[in-house]
């Protein structure tokens, strides 16, 4: 439970600087992306874990849902993880998503996330001119 808090306090740590630094552009939008750890629950089998999320219609709700799928990836010896883009309003649509969906063949959890990738130029940039001062 520490590591969770200390990697969702580092997460919004880390965005809350990134979003204040002045030669940072910030475009405000109207959406949060989250980062979803579905563990598989490894005293199940594959074969029964998506049986279960199968018969509870995990993937046609998800494709229901008002949530963007921006990444889908299966991690060896975890499960799989998934980034979700929606409009605020639908966090409890997408949590019900999870709860009647994936619970049982998972443990999820959930971790506010944001994009890196656009800010990396400019971090790199400035890391160069900090090293070329010195």
């Amino acid at each position: 439970m520490k590591k969770v808090l200390i990697v969702l306090w580092m997460s919004v740590g880390m965005s809350l600087w990134a979003q204040n630094q002045s030669s940072i552009p910030y475009k405000a939008n109207d959406s949060v992306m989250v980062t979803v750890v579905m563990r598989h629950l490894q005293e199940n089998p594959v074969d029964s874990i998506q049986a279960k999320v199968m018969k509870q219609k995990f993937y046609q709700k998800l494709n229901k849902s008002h949530a963007r799928i921006l990444s889908w990836n299966v991690v060896m010896g975890i499960g799989q993880i998934m980034t979700l883009r929606f409009k605020p309003e639908y966090t409890r649509e997408i949590n019900q998503v999870f709860e009647s969906g994936a619970w049982g063949g998972f443990k999820t959890e959930f971790y506010p996330s944001y994009d890196f990738l656009p800010i990396y130029p400019v971090m790199l940039e400035k890391e160069k001119k900090q090293t070329q001062g010195k």
